[in-house]
Protein backbone atom coordinates (compact mmCIF):
# COMPACT_ATOMS: atom_id res chain seq x y z
CA UNK A 1 0.00 0.00 0.00
CA UNK A 2 1.14 3.52 -0.87
CA UNK A 3 3.16 4.95 2.44
CA UNK A 4 1.80 7.90 4.47
CA UNK A 5 1.51 10.85 2.79
CA UNK A 6 2.63 9.39 -0.44
CA UNK A 7 -0.64 9.38 -2.50
CA UNK A 8 -2.09 11.69 -5.00
CA UNK A 9 -6.38 11.17 -4.90
CA UNK A 10 -8.13 12.07 -8.26
CA UNK A 11 -11.84 11.39 -8.75
CA UNK A 12 -13.05 10.22 -11.44
CA UNK A 13 -16.30 12.13 -13.16
CA UNK A 14 -16.26 15.59 -13.45
CA UNK A 15 -12.27 15.65 -12.81
CA UNK A 16 -10.63 12.83 -15.03
CA UNK A 17 -13.67 12.03 -17.46
CA UNK A 18 -16.58 14.76 -18.28
CA UNK A 19 -19.91 13.86 -16.88
CA UNK A 20 -21.08 10.90 -14.79
CA UNK A 21 -19.99 7.60 -16.13
CA UNK A 22 -22.49 5.59 -13.81
CA UNK A 23 -25.06 8.00 -15.00
CA UNK A 24 -24.85 7.48 -18.70
CA UNK A 25 -24.47 4.09 -18.39
CA UNK A 26 -27.78 3.32 -16.11
CA UNK A 27 -29.20 5.91 -19.11
CA UNK A 28 -28.22 3.17 -21.72
CA UNK A 29 -29.84 0.42 -19.83
CA UNK A 30 -33.66 2.38 -19.45
CA UNK A 31 -33.36 3.85 -22.58
CA UNK A 32 -33.18 -0.14 -24.33
CA UNK A 33 -36.70 -1.02 -22.94
CA UNK A 34 -39.85 1.01 -23.44
CA UNK A 35 -41.34 -0.17 -19.88
CA UNK A 36 -37.92 0.79 -17.64
CA UNK A 37 -37.35 3.75 -19.88
CA UNK A 38 -41.53 4.67 -18.45
CA UNK A 39 -40.98 3.37 -15.15
CA UNK A 40 -37.44 5.87 -14.34
CA UNK A 41 -39.80 8.70 -16.30
CA UNK A 42 -42.23 8.55 -13.56
CA UNK A 43 -40.52 8.10 -10.60
CA UNK A 44 -37.76 10.88 -11.40
CA UNK A 45 -40.10 13.95 -10.42
CA UNK A 46 -40.66 11.80 -7.16
CA UNK A 47 -37.12 11.00 -6.28
CA UNK A 48 -34.96 14.54 -7.32
CA UNK A 49 -36.34 16.70 -4.60
CA UNK A 50 -36.94 13.60 -2.35
CA UNK A 51 -33.23 12.82 -2.23
CA UNK A 52 -31.37 15.63 -3.81
CA UNK A 53 -28.39 15.37 -6.26
CA UNK A 54 -27.53 12.21 -8.11
CA UNK A 55 -24.06 12.32 -6.95
CA UNK A 56 -24.68 12.17 -3.44
CA UNK A 57 -27.81 10.88 -2.94
CA UNK A 58 -27.83 6.79 -2.75
CA UNK A 59 -31.29 5.92 -2.43
CA UNK A 60 -32.41 7.44 -5.94
CA UNK A 61 -28.98 5.97 -7.21
CA UNK A 62 -30.11 2.73 -5.70
CA UNK A 63 -33.72 2.36 -7.27
CA UNK A 64 -32.38 2.95 -10.88
CA UNK A 65 -29.88 0.76 -10.77
CA UNK A 66 -32.47 -1.76 -9.46
CA UNK A 67 -34.64 -0.85 -12.13
CA UNK A 68 -31.92 -0.93 -14.80
CA UNK A 69 -31.08 -4.20 -14.20
CA UNK A 70 -34.05 -6.24 -12.79
CA UNK A 71 -34.52 -9.59 -14.82
CA UNK A 72 -31.52 -9.15 -16.87
CA UNK A 73 -28.88 -11.77 -17.03
CA UNK A 74 -24.76 -11.01 -15.59
CA UNK A 75 -24.13 -12.04 -19.31
CA UNK A 76 -26.75 -9.38 -20.35
CA UNK A 77 -25.10 -6.80 -18.38
CA UNK A 78 -21.82 -7.44 -19.18
CA UNK A 79 -22.11 -7.52 -23.07
CA UNK A 80 -24.42 -4.52 -22.61
CA UNK A 81 -21.11 -2.51 -20.63
CA UNK A 82 -18.45 -3.59 -23.25
CA UNK A 83 -21.45 -2.03 -26.03
CA UNK A 84 -21.69 1.04 -23.35
CA UNK A 85 -17.57 1.25 -23.14
CA UNK A 86 -17.05 0.89 -26.79
CA UNK A 87 -19.07 4.10 -27.52
CA UNK A 88 -16.95 5.29 -24.88
CA UNK A 89 -13.91 4.57 -26.25
CA UNK A 90 -15.21 6.06 -29.68
CA UNK A 91 -15.34 9.38 -27.86
CA UNK A 92 -12.17 8.99 -26.26
CA UNK A 93 -11.32 12.64 -26.98
CA UNK A 94 -14.57 14.08 -25.76
CA UNK A 95 -14.90 12.58 -22.76
CA UNK A 96 -11.31 13.00 -20.86
CA UNK A 97 -10.54 16.48 -19.39
CA UNK A 98 -7.23 16.57 -20.98
CA UNK A 99 -5.51 19.05 -18.16
CA UNK A 100 -6.03 16.77 -15.26
CA UNK A 101 -5.31 13.54 -17.24
CA UNK A 102 -2.11 15.23 -17.88
CA UNK A 103 -1.52 15.70 -14.58
CA UNK A 104 -2.21 12.28 -13.07
CA UNK A 105 0.68 11.12 -15.90
CA UNK A 106 2.92 14.09 -14.62
CA UNK A 107 2.47 12.36 -11.08
CA UNK A 108 3.24 8.71 -12.44
CA UNK A 109 6.20 9.45 -14.10
CA UNK A 110 7.66 11.75 -10.72
CA UNK A 111 6.49 8.65 -8.97
CA UNK A 112 3.95 9.09 -7.07
CA UNK A 113 1.31 6.68 -5.86
CA UNK A 114 -1.95 7.63 -7.56
CA UNK A 115 -5.19 6.19 -6.90
CA UNK A 116 -8.86 7.32 -7.93
CA UNK A 117 -11.42 7.61 -5.26
CA UNK A 118 -15.11 8.05 -6.86
CA UNK A 119 -18.64 7.65 -6.23
CA UNK A 120 -19.05 5.54 -9.30
CA UNK A 121 -19.52 1.75 -8.91
CA UNK A 122 -15.39 1.27 -8.79
CA UNK A 123 -15.57 -1.79 -11.72
CA UNK A 124 -17.30 0.10 -13.85
CA UNK A 125 -14.61 3.20 -13.18
CA UNK A 126 -11.97 0.83 -13.74
CA UNK A 127 -13.41 -0.52 -17.30
CA UNK A 128 -13.97 2.86 -18.33
CA UNK A 129 -10.84 4.41 -17.12
CA UNK A 130 -9.20 1.24 -19.22
CA UNK A 131 -10.95 1.43 -22.32
CA UNK A 132 -10.09 5.36 -22.76
CA UNK A 133 -6.66 3.85 -23.00
CA UNK A 134 -5.45 5.01 -19.52
CA UNK A 135 -2.71 3.63 -17.07
CA UNK A 136 -3.98 1.44 -14.76
CA UNK A 137 -4.05 2.58 -11.49
CA UNK A 138 -6.07 1.65 -8.36
CA UNK A 139 -10.08 2.53 -8.22
CA UNK A 140 -11.44 3.14 -5.01
CA UNK A 141 -15.60 3.25 -5.39
CA UNK A 142 -19.11 2.32 -4.63
CA UNK A 143 -20.25 -1.52 -4.60
CA UNK A 144 -23.00 -3.16 -6.32
CA UNK A 145 -24.84 -6.47 -4.40
CA UNK A 146 -27.85 -8.57 -6.22
CA UNK A 147 -31.07 -8.07 -4.61
CA UNK A 148 -34.88 -8.52 -5.49
CA UNK A 149 -33.47 -9.85 -8.95
CA UNK A 150 -31.10 -7.35 -9.74
CA UNK A 151 -28.64 -5.27 -8.44
CA UNK A 152 -28.80 -2.11 -5.32
CA UNK A 153 -26.33 -0.36 -4.13
CA UNK A 154 -24.14 -1.83 -1.14
CA UNK A 155 -22.01 1.17 -0.67
CA UNK A 156 -21.96 5.05 -1.54
CA UNK A 157 -18.66 6.03 -1.49
CA UNK A 158 -18.84 10.25 -1.61
CA UNK A 159 -18.06 12.60 0.99
CA UNK A 160 -16.50 11.79 3.98
CA UNK A 161 -17.35 8.18 3.02
CA UNK A 162 -14.39 8.15 0.90
CA UNK A 163 -11.94 8.81 3.22
CA UNK A 164 -13.91 5.56 4.99
CA UNK A 165 -13.08 3.74 1.89
CA UNK A 166 -9.36 4.48 1.42
CA UNK A 167 -8.81 3.60 5.19
CA UNK A 168 -10.20 0.75 4.40
CA UNK A 169 -7.75 0.15 2.07
CA UNK A 170 -4.74 0.81 3.92
CA UNK A 171 -4.62 4.64 2.41
CA UNK A 172 -4.76 7.38 4.67
CA UNK A 173 -4.05 11.06 5.03
CA UNK A 174 -2.50 13.59 4.76
CA UNK A 175 -2.06 13.30 1.23
CA UNK A 176 0.64 14.63 -1.34
CA UNK A 177 -1.96 16.05 -3.43
CA UNK A 178 -5.86 15.62 -4.04
CA UNK A 179 -7.82 16.74 -7.42
CA UNK A 180 -11.90 17.39 -7.69
CA UNK A 181 -14.20 18.78 -9.50
CA UNK A 182 -16.45 19.48 -6.27
CA UNK A 183 -17.08 20.84 -3.10
CA UNK A 184 -18.54 17.52 -2.21
CA UNK A 185 -14.49 16.44 -2.10
CA UNK A 186 -14.02 18.80 0.53
CA UNK A 187 -13.34 16.05 3.40
CA UNK A 188 -10.28 15.00 0.98
CA UNK A 189 -9.18 18.45 -0.09
CA UNK A 190 -8.98 19.57 3.48
CA UNK A 191 -6.31 16.73 4.10
CA UNK A 192 -3.98 17.47 1.68
CA UNK A 193 -1.53 20.68 1.68
CA UNK A 194 -2.28 20.37 -2.15
CA UNK A 195 -5.98 20.62 -2.85
CA UNK A 196 -6.57 21.54 -6.66
CA UNK A 197 -9.79 21.92 -8.50
CA UNK A 198 -10.45 21.42 -11.90
CA UNK A 199 -12.86 22.88 -13.82
CA UNK A 200 -15.24 23.77 -10.87
CA UNK A 201 -18.87 25.56 -11.04
CA UNK A 202 -19.49 28.55 -9.32
CA UNK A 203 -21.31 27.33 -6.20
CA UNK A 204 -18.00 24.80 -5.32
CA UNK A 205 -15.50 27.58 -6.10
CA UNK A 206 -17.18 29.81 -3.43
CA UNK A 207 -17.63 26.98 -0.86
CA UNK A 208 -14.50 25.39 -1.36
CA UNK A 209 -12.74 29.14 -1.02
CA UNK A 210 -14.86 29.70 1.89
CA UNK A 211 -13.25 26.18 3.72
CA UNK A 212 -10.02 26.51 2.51
CA UNK A 213 -9.63 30.21 2.10
CA UNK A 214 -8.41 30.62 -1.35
CA UNK A 215 -5.40 28.07 -0.39
CA UNK A 216 -6.18 25.88 -3.62
CA UNK A 217 -4.71 25.70 -6.84
CA UNK A 218 -7.37 25.71 -9.78
CA UNK A 219 -7.75 24.18 -13.05
CA UNK A 220 -10.00 24.66 -15.76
Amino acid sequence: MPGRGATVLFDFDGTLVRGDCAAAWLRDLLASHPLRRLAAGLSFPVLKPAFGWWRVAWMPASFYTWLATVGRTDEALAEAREDFLRGCAARREQLLITPAVLRLHAHLAAGDEVVIVTGAEAGLARALWRALGQPEVPVVGSSVRPALGGYIGAEHTVGPRKLVALERAGIRPPFAAVYSDSAIDLPLLCETARPVLVRPDPRSLAAVHKRLRGAFETIL
